[in-house]
């Protein structure tokens, strides 16, 4: 524990999304604060295809406040509405942002819809429904994208350097200082907190609080501080991804949504944007070499061109916040891609923090630091949870990665939650065992429990008249649906700015 201490300049190293997000924020609500941004643009940028979830629209629009109209125009997302998996022994099935998915309960059903997936299981929400058409959202009188308010139903695809360009214009805007330099080493106060970095060039930069959002290299928190790292290799086996694309193709439809295909020793993710379509396979070199992992990545995406591979594991520090260094992003934990929660636990871990700073008033104590750990180390562990799920549950293939992964990934509190819905089926009362801050909630679990057709002991056999009623409200949505806008037309209609003002006019 450490005692309170006075923060009046914060250095953020990184400016990748991790540190690009975190300056942004603590400059927007802390105006007065000295924030800056130190890296080495020698590093360059991954260009990889980012997914988000909604937190990180209602993030980036509500609480930081930032132009809707002018982040679509700089950055040009896609809309995603969802994941489209190809797991379990379904054809495939949709985990969509809305809660009126399997634990919602119509009333004139009168149990959640989870009980009546044998009745249909496609576009059982309004995302869902739009997904089927490949429709990104839907439409309102004069032909307008019906767009919801930021943070609802819809996240992005986000092309991660035309993003963190965009982040980093807005942080200079803001008033973030940005110095281009490479860290060369670092001094300690007796305390062995950190004093000041030196820069290769001979620079000395100095702050009272220290961001690393160095990425897997954890500069500050990992090499300087040496905080324990905690794998979580007993849960998720992968440890490697095979990435390429392509540039699209004159007829290839931008999917408002991200595909999440089985692979025989991981899976394999498809992100669209505007002019590019980016694969990646996510694997077990424990499974696979790097050569079998290149050559099945080919066979089923033929049309990419170049790939890379990248390392990685999956885990978190120990502690994110010690002495006066903070870590976000990367540096501080990371699991896979899986449901896209990299920028996700980005943000909320740089609200935690901003929010933190305005309500102790620039002085944390060592109660507000400890929280935050135990808030940081939650959330990487729910994650891990949630994804662990995904692997002990997918029965598609019985190669040698899937069959490990249904004896041995190692589940905690999930396996409560597996034996409840194994006795009792979606009912909601299975919403006690998540935690009340999950970013998954009862709907996120019950996606993938149904759509991997999960055992359970209670089958419904509703009377004829309520399996006519679900199938009756499938049919409903799925017209809804098929007058929905693809998402080319979607991005045309939102260039222009009175279309914007349409709509926000409207509500």
């Amino acid at each position: 524990m450490v005692a309170a201490m006075k923060v009046d300049s914060v250095l953020v190293v990184g400016s990748g999304s991790a540190g690009l997000i975190a300056a942004l924020s603590l400059k927007k609500k802390h105006p007065r604060l000295k924030v800056t941004v130190v890296s080495s643009r020698r590093l360059g940028i991954i260009g990889v295809g980012e997914g988000t979830v909604p937190y990180v629209v209602n993030f980036i629009h509500q609480y930081l406040g930032m132009d809707e109209h002018h982040f679509f125009q700089e950055v040009d997302p896609v809309y995603k509405l969802g994941v489209r998996f190809t797991w379990g022994n379904r054809d495939y099935f949709d985990y969509t942002f809305s809660q009126n998915q399997w634990a919602f309960q119509a009333p004139d059903l009168g149990r959640p819809s989870g009980f009546f997936a044998q009745h249909g299981h496609h576009g059982i929400d309004l995302p869902g429904a739009l997904m089927e058409h490949n429709h990104a959202l839907p439409t309102r009188g004069a032909g307008f994208p019906d767009l919801p308010p930021a943070g609802n139903l819809v996240a992005w695809h986000l092309e991660n350097k035309s993003f963190v360009a965009w982040l980093d214009r807005s942080c200079e805007e803001a008033g973030v200082t940005m110095i281009d330099g490479e860290i060369e080493s670092v001094e300690q106060e007796d305390d062995g907190s950190l004093k000041r970095i030196f820069l290769r060039d001979g620079r000395k930069l100095s702050a009272s609080l220290f961001v690393d959002a160095s990425g897997f290299r954890s500069e500050l928190l990992g090499k300087t501080l040496e905080e324990p790292f905690e794998s979580f290799h007993q849960s998720l086996f992968c440890d490697r991804a095979v990435v390429g694309g392509w540039d699209r193709r004159p007829g290839e439809s931008i999917l408002p949504y991200t595909l999440s295909d089985t692979m025989n020793g991981g899976w394999c993710w498809r992100i669209d944007h505007p002019g590019r379509i980016n694969r990646g396979y996510v694997y077990s070199s424990n499974h696979l070499t790097e050569e079998a992992a290149e050559t099945e990545f080919r066979q089923f995406c033929p049309e990419i061109e170049t790939t890379r591979i990248v390392k990685f594991r999956s885990g978190r520090h120990q502690r994110v916040w010690v002495k006066n260094v903070v870590a976000i992003g990367n540096a501080a934990g990371f699991v896979e891609p899986l449901e896209a929660t990299a920028i996700m636990s980005i943000c909320l871990q740089a609200r935690w923090l901003t929010d933190g700073l305005i309500d102790s008033q620039q002085n944390p104590n060592p109660s507000l630091i400890d929280l935050y750990n135990r808030y940081s180390g939650q959330l990487w562990d729910e994650v891990k949870e949630f994804l662990a799920i995904h692997y002990r549950l997918n029965q598609r293939l019985d190669t040698p990665f899937w069959k490990d992964c249904r004896s041995e990934t190692k589940l905690s509190r999930g396996e409560d939650l597996l034996e409840f819905y194994r006795e009792n089926g979606p009912s909601r009362i299975a919403e006690i065992l998540i935690p009340k801050d999950s970013p998954f909630g009862i709907e996120g679990y019950f996606a993938m429990l149904v759509g991997m057709n999960a055992p359970m002991e209670k089958k419904n056999d509703p009377a004829f008249q309520k399996g006519q009623l679900w199938k009756q409200r499938l049919q409903n949505l799925a017209k809804i649906g098929a007058r929905g806008l693809s998402m080319e037309v979607v991005r045309e209609k939102l260039q222009d700015p009175e279309v914007w003002k349409a709509i926000r006019a409207a509500g």
